[in-house]
């Protein structure tokens, strides 16, 4: 808790002293509706000329932003010849330790603006960037691009959609950046907005109904955006859910939000709030559903304070950029006893990691709809080296061995240097052993955990580096906070019911893997259909009822998407891939 404390008083001082320098309001309208007059309630969502364009090619992969990012989007406001931002100024400084700042900026003269910062303690200036593009609001949130990775090998694009709002500025950010950053733009044609949106990096992603409901007044059906969120975004399973806050802008960031793969924060307000039965039953929802990992999501919990217009302290609006969290926190009176508290959830759910506290000041308030999270947006590391690995988890049936493997690839096309990666292992919190994990094929690495008694616990993470100096593991944090699982004493009896299958490489070339972990024991038969329905392979597994992995040749298909169906006759399950 330490280094929660020391942050939150860095945070009050340098606040304390912009607050001295800059007289600034913003009406309570704004933050509680993301608009900059009340005019907009009445104006057609959306005015400008939208392009759309094809889908990007091959398998589509939305970025999180709990991966490696290489900087922040912000917006620069002035009011009276004064620059200010939508926090306090110091948590530029502080960001800029971490990443780039790229700052928004609208013809003003930025020499004054970085004189300005530059007096700031503790700023990396090589990392302050400003970008001169037209913007109409601050929440850089709502309508900065969302990023991807396409084609194979995997390339850094915006996925541009149309904001809904009517700010043509603010609308055509995206294109904008796509040119600042040399990256191809692709113009999906669902009305959206940012603060409604979360991924996690592995095709699942969620949403308020504000999506359906918006897009429909453009004749957008609820399946269109579907087939539009999958073929743009690679977004397979997508998680649409009622808005239990019953406010008016209906953004899932201002209770919810993605940790990491299987982790979400949900706001708790008290059982006597007009909307506790609706904050419970989001929680319950999300602790049923089964995360991209194959085990059930974990749910955090973080509780608020009410203000006079009946909502929460906004402690789910925070932003994670890299291994720091910047939670917003306040001296609003019904709320500001909650402060520490939110603190320590974050540390709890996210052990390792830097929790920082952001205190807001007179010219950046927060609002229960719109806080820190609003008014930036992350920027993936275009090069980044990605690890995608689906963890041992929970209790598994004992066995001899448990193989570790796992797909890694430098975005940058960086090969990886000697003795990577390796496999970090300990049981029954003993001291970490580490091996290096053998090139089975392709990016395709393994490692193998043996000797294992039943009843002992295993935690474990993956670790890579490639000649870029790019160090990265799985998880992100490393050993702080490591995957884990329990082998069963009583083997042969299976205490994990949930079953979860993944196919990949995906795009393949010459083979896919068929991973399954927990399905029930038994033969099961595979069938591959072409697009058309046409069967071109079929074949046989035998579940163990553990972690597995099956090898199924592909190298007498051509390039196309195709549909694999793993049946018997009690479970049936499809799965698409595409070959390149």
């Amino acid at each position: 808790m330490n280094k929660i404390y020391f942050s939150l008083i860095v945070f009050l001082f340098l606040s304390n002293f912009s607050f001295a320098q800059k007289k600034v309001s913003r009406s309570t309208f704004e933050g509680r509706h993301h608009m900059l007059s009340k005019d907009e309630l009445n104006s057609k969502l959306n005015t400008k000329d939208f392009i759309e364009t094809n889908a990007p090619n091959g398998n589509v992969r939305n970025i999180a932003e709990f991966e490696r990012n290489q900087g922040v989007i912000v917006a620069n406001q002035t009011y009276q010849n004064i620059n200010y931002f939508g926090f306090p100024d110091s948590m530029i400084a502080e960001m800029s330790e971490e990443a780039k700042v790229y700052i928004l900026v609208d013809g003003i003269n930025t020499n004054d603006l970085a004189d300005e910062l530059s007096d700031l303690d503790n700023i990396n200036m090589d990392n302050i960037v400003f970008i001169d593009a037209a913007y109409d609001s601050r929440w850089t949130r709502d309508f900065s691009p969302w990023f991807i990775a396409y084609n194979n090998p995997p390339q850094v694009g915006i996925v541009n959609f149309q904001y809904n709002r009517d700010r043509p500025n603010d609308n055509d950010v995206p294109i904008a950046l796509g040119e600042f950053f040399d990256l191809e733009v692709f113009g999906m044609n669902v009305i959206h907005t940012g603060g409604n949106y979360m991924c996690d990096g592995m095709g699942k992603a969620a949403s308020t109904d504000l999506v359906y409901e918006e897009s429909i007044i453009e004749g957008i059906s609820d399946a269109a955006v579907n087939t539009r969120m999958e073929e743009y975004l690679g977004i397979t399973d997508y998680h649409v859910v009622e808005d239990p806050m019953g406010e008016y802008i209906k953004h899932i960031d201002c209770w919810g939000k993605f940790l990491d793969v299987d982790k979400i924060i949900i706001t708790q307000v008290p059982s006597n709030h007009q909307q506790y039965d609706e904050y419970e039953a989001a929680a319950d929802y999300w602790a049923n559903q089964i995360s991209s990992y194959g085990n059930k999501y974990q749910v955090f919990r973080v509780y608020t304070g009410i203000s006079n217009d009946g909502n929460g302290a906004p402690y789910t609006n925070s932003l994670i950029l890299n291994n720091k969290v910047l939670v917003p926190i306040t001296n609003y009176s019904e709320w500001e006893p909650y402060n520490n508290d939110a603190l320590a959830v974050y540390e709890q759910a996210m052990p390792g990691y830097e929790i920082i506290g952001v205190m807001e000041v007179n010219y950046a308030t927060w609002e229960s709809t719109d806080a820190l999270h609003c008014r930036t947006h992350e920027v993936p590391d275009f090069e980044m080296l990605h690890i995608n690995h689906i963890p041992i988890l929970d209790t598994v049936d004992y066995a001899e061995q448990f193989q570790i493997s796992a797909n890694i690839t430098s975005y940058g096309g960086h090969s990886l240097i000697a003795n990577m990666p390796k496999l970090h292992y300990s049981v029954n919190s003993g001291e970490y052993v580490e091996y290096q994990m053998e090139n089975l094929e392709d990016n395709i690495y393994a490692a193998w955990i043996t000797g294992i008694q039943g009843g002992e616990t295993i935690e474990y993470y993956i670790e890579a580096e490639d000649n870029s100096g790019r160090n990265e593991k799985h998880p992100f944090i490393g050993e702080p906070d490591p995957h884990k699982f329990i082998v069963d004493e009583n083997t042969g009896v299976k205490t994990h019911k949930n079953s979860y299958i993944k196919v990949f490489p995906n795009p393949a070339t010459n083979h896919i893997s068929l991973i399954v972990n927990n399905l029930p024991t038994g033969d099961y038969e595979y069938d591959i259909f072409s697009i058309e329905g046409n069967i071109l392979k079929k074949g046989i597994i035998n579940s163990s009822g553990n972690w597995q992995r099956f090898i199924i040749s592909t190298d007498k298909l051509p390039s196309g998407i195709y549909i694999i169906k793993l049946h018997n006759n009690r479970i049936t399950k499809s799965y698409r891939f595409v070959i390149q």
